[in-house]
């Protein structure tokens, strides 16, 4: 796989701020911003193979940013409330970003919630570039001193692994028969980790709170406009703090993670944000805070040999057939040899890192990536900076199945969860390293 950028490696390793005599916390600079990007129109909401128009809104969409400073260096980390957002697309946001902020356009990240209940990037006038280019700089004018402390929890119950077993073979759960949903058992696990970094000001307030979970944002059961668990998050978080604080999500590995449907809504975003605002209480604070980044412009190798496995997709999905075959035809006039795939890790303390990628990871990539981080706290933040497809694991690809199938949402090759897995841990390997300007 051949490397074309091995860009940003840079530390700031700051001398403890001292006020009155003793030592402070608030030595991090940060600044939050956010635009409403909730249509006011009747919308073709994406994330589904039928067609799902509606006005009604069950909670607003935005983009939101924080910016974190330390001494002359500066990242961003953007949520953006959509499906996906194309990697050529991130590319020019990023560059946009650097020339109206002068922050590196390796040093942003571009996460999306990947709700299934609001329009794609193309609805929008300029494909959300100035959207998301004004959130980072209302996050830029809105920088102070702040501290920054990291912690991860668990949210049990909430979510579960989409794929069963069934003879041998790999179904999606929503295309079992009722009767059989709970009757096979899953193909693999749900990661339970919820990953939390929180920025407190001055005032004893909290600006921001970025977390990590790994599970589809497919929960809401009407057809509305929504933001999904993450926009229930946000509001239950809001509520119990009693003032208006913004939450960033970051999607977790959750390639083969949905909603576990016997919680509705309400309840999966009441039970996500009441672990996070538990957990507020064990946050470890940093002390010295290091801001080091690496960017990772890749080349990922396409599909192997792809082929459309009509029996599969026959006897699982029979209704679309049709759409799949279309699907493969046109994905397999559009295949290339290699994407450009970006990787960027983020480090703001000995023990807390980012690691991102663009695809649908499956869960146990992810799990497996954190479980080897040389860091205490790693949260994996996939569909960032791109969108290249579901990664299912080499097993995953032996048992078929919807993520398998070779398409618009499925191109990459059958080695890509390894490569991910490999190149991750190398890049949190690196930062951890890294104590020094080189």
């Amino acid at each position: 796989m051949r490397r074309f950028v091995f860009c940003v490696m840079m530390l700031c390793m700051l001398s403890t701020v001292v006020e009155g005599g003793a030592a402070s916390e608030y030595n991090f600079r940060a600044g939050v911003g956010k635009v409403d990007i909730t249509p006011g129109e009747k919308i073709l909401l994406a994330g589904s193979p039928s067609a799902r128009k509606t006005t009604e809104i069950d909670t607003r969409l935005f983009v939101k940013a924080i910016v974190i400073e330390v001494g002359e260096q500066k990242v961003a980390i953007v949520a953006l409330d959509t499906l996906k957002y194309q990697t050529e697309l991130a590319v020019k946001a990023r560059k946009q970003i650097e020339q109206t902020t002068h922050i590196p356009a390796d040093n942003i990240i571009i996460s999306c919630s990947h709700t299934h209940y609001g329009p794609l990037w193309s609805y929008y006038k300029d494909k959300l570039i100035t959207p998301i280019g004004k959130a980072v700089e209302l996050a830029v004018d809105d920088l102070g001193p702040c501290k920054i402390g990291t912690t991860k929890g668990k949210a049990e119950g909430v979510s579960k692994n989409r794929r069963a077993l069934k003879n041998g073979e790999a179904w999606n759960t929503w295309l079992l028969n009722p009767p059989e949903k709970d009757k096979y058992p899953a193909e693999g696990p749900a990661d339970p980790e919820v990953g939390i970094l929180a920025v407190m000001g001055k005032d004893g307030r909290y600006k921001a709170i970025v977390y990590n979970f790994a599970c589809h944002a497919a929960n809401t059961r009407k057809v509305m406009i929504s933001a999904d668990y993450p926009g229930r998050v946000q509001k239950y978080i809001t509520e119990n703090l009693g003032y208006e604080v913004a939450t960033l999500f970051l999607a977790g590995a959750c390639g083969n993670v949905n909603p576990n449907r016997k919680e509705s809504g309400d309840v999966f975003g009441e039970k996500l944000g009441e672990e996070i605002m538990q957990r507020l209480g064990s946050i470890e604070y940093i002390v010295k805070p290091t801001l080091l980044v690496e960017s990772r412009e890749e080349e990922m190798p396409g599909r192997e040999n792809p082929q459309f496995n009509e029996e599969d997709v026959a006897r699982k999905w029979p209704k679309q057939l049709e759409h799949y075959r279309k699907a493969f035809k046109e994905m397999k006039k559009r295949a290339r040899p290699n994407y450009k795939f970006i990787f960027t890790g983020v480090r703001i303390s000995d023990d807390f890192a980012i690691i991102t990628n663009p695809v649908e990871l499956f869960c146990e990539i992810g799990m497996s990536i954190k479980n080897k981080s040389p860091f205490k706290n790693t949260m994996v933040a996939t569909l960032t900076n791109g969108a290249r497809g579901y990664v299912p694991t080499a097993k995953a690809f032996e048992l078929k199945g919807y993520e398998t199938w070779f398409g618009e949402h499925s191109y990459l090759s059958t080695r890509a969860g390894d490569i991910i897995e490999k190149e991750s841990l190398d890049i949190l390997n690196q930062l951890k390293m890294k104590n020094k300007v080189n």
